[in-house]
């Protein structure tokens, strides 16, 4: 199989699971850097000598008689670096299971030993191994088979910063060099082509565990009674919670009315997440009350103003709820959602003292320029009580008079 043929298939593929990475190859220094620089299999070319510039240690053809579970152990040519290096991965040692690849870059001891990720391997057969190197510029280092007998060496962040765990699944992976044992692999895989199975096979995973979380999260009321639907509460502090596989909320402080003007936190609730169900989109939220509809990002685009104080909602499209809770209004810390308080301003002559408005608010799928889908809609009765007059229309900090003195800057 051809290198286009290859992209193109996991390209099709991509398109079905939804999900894309865009990362810019690079070359690191040396291989492996011993645990000091990014994982590489080093520079191009051998000094007058005729010894490879990154210092590897000539023949590993002695790997290619031994044979392992795996089908990896072997001697390695670099893509970028023709040096030969040798990999062995080890099942057992003194006793004790470890599943390790052992990366040399000479004979004798190991340059370095990286850890099998065992679950990605007996759920789905993904080859993975990681190490955490803490003197390194990256931090952290994988090895992945992207076919047999073939490696991409990447670069990750500092997501986790731990000896025996890899970085997230949604943490950047920036491929960096291939390694093959068959030099003719090269005609079919680059650090494009890859990036690419990387990047598919990471996907696979993020599915996967996506869906582990939610099958967590089913155990919970708050998740299992409102997925799809909006929360709200008298204060965020209703709706937090410490872990993204619990929905640990207490239902019973969930409310269904508020007087107009006091604090409402909400908190929406996905049937699937954003990055599955709408790849590449982002939230948006609209307000609806007393036949006036707001939209965060029609004001967003509409006024400097309004673009300054309406942030985009970028975050969150790999969860099944929105970590940190929003606001309508917060009396608490005197902040509110700007798109709220045009709602409020753009109604305030048709409220009346004594009346309960329906806010319907729902969370969009938001793309293009365009809201595509609804994920999450809720209604909560806003009551005009004696308190509303001050809080809205306090001649000084009244929420409508604040913003109309602000837009009339």
């Amino acid at each position: 199989m051809k290198k286009q043929t290859v992209i193109t298939a996991i390209l099709s593929l991509f398109l079905i699971i939804g999900i894309s990475n865009n990362a810019n190859s690079q070359i690191g220094k040396k291989a492996l850097g011993q645990g000091k620089k990014a994982l590489s299999m080093g520079k191009k070319g051998k000094s007058k000598s005729g010894k490879s510039k990154s210092g590897k240690g000539g023949s590993f053809t002695e790997f290619n008689s031994e044979t392992d579970e795996m089908g990896i152990t072997g001697e390695y040519f670099g893509l970028k670096d023709p040096g030969a290096v040798g990999l062995r991965f080890v099942k057992e040692s003194e006793g004790k299971i470890v599943n390790q690849l052992h990366y040399f870059e000479k004979k004798g001891e190991p340059t370095m030993k990286l850890a099998l990720k065992e679950s990605y391997y007996t759920k789905h057969q993904v080859k993975m191994f990681f190490k955490w190197n803490s003197a390194s510029a990256s931090g952290y280092v994988e090895m992945m088979e992207v076919a047999p007998g073939v490696f991409a060496i990447i670069k990750g962040d500092r997501t986790v910063n731990s000896n025996d765990k890899p970085i997230a699944l949604d943490a950047t992976r920036t491929v960096i060099e291939v390694g093959a044992k068959n030099k003719a692999d090269f005609d079919t895989w680059d650090i494009e082509t890859a990036q690419a199975k990387v990047d598919m096979l990471i996907a696979t995973l993020n599915a996967a565990n996506s869906e582990k979380i939610k099958k967590k999260l089913m155990r919970f009321e708050a998740y299992k009674n409102y997925k799809g639907k909006i929360a709200f509460a008298k204060g965020t502090n209703y709706l937090k919670t410490q872990k993204l596989d619990q929905a640990d909320h207490k239902v019973a402080n969930f409310i269904t009315k508020r007087e107009l003007g006091e604090t409402v936190a909400f908190k929406p609730f996905f049937e699937q997440t954003l990055a599955a169900s709408h790849p590449g989109a982002w939230f948006n939220i609209t307000y609806e009350m007393a036949g006036v509809t707001t939209d965060r990002e029609a004001l967003r685009k509409s006024s400097t103003k309004f673009s300054k104080n309406i942030p985009q909602i970028d975050k969150d499209q790999d969860k099944y709820f929105f970590f940190y809770p929003k606001v309508t209004i917060n009396t608490h810390n005197n902040i509110a959602d700007y798109a709220f308080l045009e709602l409020l301003r753009l109604t305030q002559d048709n409220l009346q003292a004594g009346k309960t408005y329906d806010l319907k608010v729902t969370v969009w799928a938001y793309k293009d320029g365009a809201n595509i889908d609804p994920v999450a809609t809720g209604t909560i009765q806003l009551e005009y009580g004696t308190r509303t007059e001050k809080l809205l229309f306090d001649p000084i900090k009244g929420w409508v008079t604040v913003l109309e003195d602000y837009l009339d800057e």
